[in-house]
């Protein structure tokens, strides 16, 4: 339905009697005492840039046209992110409407955008399509053709003020939990850059303290600098199951490029090497590593990490930049994957093209951190020679030279460095046993 027409429909339906009244909706400084309608579906549509859904909106909308919510093929992109937003959520809420009707009111604007409510629209809009088709007569499903709703006056307009108001009733106290991870990051991004409001207003809408505020913000900035690292600028479902490590990897770069720096860091690194800790960390987050093995990489605590030993930072970077970096600039970036394949999925190119690196880099990925990881060990037991020389000689003992890669130079000189270091070792604990 067109604009116009939205408009005087619900002027019309002010005009009957509402469902309720005495609804208090806060805008600006005013508090608004409304009623709330019963409201045809089809009066209604829905706010594409709603906080549920605006991963996957940005990312729809970089990668093929701008949706319009009056268009119903974009409005059918629309219900489908809403769905999949929340599949097991949404199934477990179709159950209560069909049980219970709908108990919670939305809020429309004077020419139907829903502000909030969008997936419970959804919803009822599903169950009023699975009535049709079937024709069910065990239950009355008529409530679903209706959306209940407070309408908001003509004189609410105010994009930033509706923007607010969208805010608290979506985002604040615990409803954010019910959000995909990445979303709230995307909602204070375009608080304050799109509408100009103050962290302190943002955490005053989200129910959140200023810091988590100030930390969301940061972490948003380190979730766009990795999608640009790979070609990926807004395409923020490329993000998905990786929000840990962003929030981790923030901390450490945070600590790491503070004056006083990490008292726990054994070197005196300069900001190429923070640089390069990040783009590691970002090979790392695309191949889904998580928990205690990316932990490992950079963390600031006193169990330590990788980078806090130049000498193992050192051999973790060659070894990164000898193996993985080689595959990496191989890679076609997006632009080709685009013309290669016209009128392809791009997100699922794009997921083929990231599954195809961590397919060539695991083994290198695996390999290497597996190297750090256990130096950092030594380093940690370095106190406790017995349990090193034991672990040392266990290993050498488990090679299988029968494999080719055991005739190797490279082995050979290792070997060579730690005859060197026995011969120094073993006469210095004789020497101190004849002297004692």
């Amino acid at each position: 339905m067109e604009r116009e027409l939205r408009i005087k429909a619900l002027k019309e339906i002010q005009n009957g009697k509402p469902y309720t009244s005495g609804i208090r909706i806060p805008y600006g400084p005013e508090i608004l005492n409304l009623n709330a309608y019963q409201i045809p579906l089809e009066y209604l549509i829905y706010n594409k840039y709603n906080g549920r859904i605006a991963s996957f909106v940005k990312s729809f909308e970089r990668q093929n046209h701008i949706l319009n919510a009056e268009n119903d093929a974009d409005a059918i992109t629309i219900e489908k992110f809403l769905w999949e937003s929340k599949i097991d959520r949404n199934k477990h809420t179709i159950d209560d409407l069909k049980k219970n009707k709908q108990r919670v009111f939305g809020i429309v604007t004077f020419d139907g955008k829903i502000i909030d409510g969008n997936r419970r629209a959804m919803l009822l809009k599903k169950i009023n399509a699975e009535r049709e088709e079937k024709k069910q007569k065990t239950i009355d499903l008529n409530f679903a053709k209706y959306f209940i709703a407070v309408v908001l006056p003509d004189n609410v307009k105010d994009d930033k003020e509706i923007s607010r108001l969208e805010t608290i009733y979506q985002m604040g106290e615990d409803k954010k939990l019910d959000y995909n991870p990445i979303e709230k990051y995307l909602k204070c991004a375009d608080l304050k850059e799109v509408f100009s409001f103050s962290v302190s207003e943002i955490a005053e809408m989200m129910t959140e303290d200023e810091r988590v505020i100030k930390e969301w913000l940061e972490i948003k900035t380190l979730m766009d600098d990795y999608l640009r690292h790979y070609g990926y600028d807004e395409i923020y479902t490329r993000l998905d199951k990786r929000e840990g490590q962003f929030v981790n990897l923030n901390s450490y770069l945070r600590k790491y490029r503070s004056k006083t720096k990490d008292k726990n860091v054994r070197w005196p690194y300069k900001d190429k090497d923070v640089a390069a800790l990040k783009s590691i960390s970002f090979d790392y987050i695309r191949a889904q590593y998580e928990g205690k093995q990316f932990r490992s990489i950079g963390q600031t605590s006193k169990s330590g990490s990788i980078f806090q030993y130049e000498d193992i930072w050192e051999e973790f970077l060659r070894n990164h930049e000898s193996k993985v970096d080689p595959v990496s600039d191989t890679e076609k970036n997006v632009e080709e994957i685009r013309g290669d394949n016209p009128g392809g999925d791009l997100s699922k190119l794009l997921e083929t093209r990231d599954a195809e690196w961590i397919k060539k880099v695991s083994g290198h990925l695996e390999g290497n951190l597996n190297i750090g990881e256990s130096r950092l060990q030594n380093k940690r037991e370095a106190d406790e020679p017995m349990q090193l020389i034991r672990k040392a000689l266990d290993s050498l003992k488990s090679i299988n030279t029968n494999v080719d890669s055991f005739y190797d130079m490279e082995i050979d000189k290792l070997l060579g460095e730690m005859i060197y270091v026995i011969n120094k070792y073993r006469p210095m604990i004789q020497k101190s046993k004849k002297t004692k």
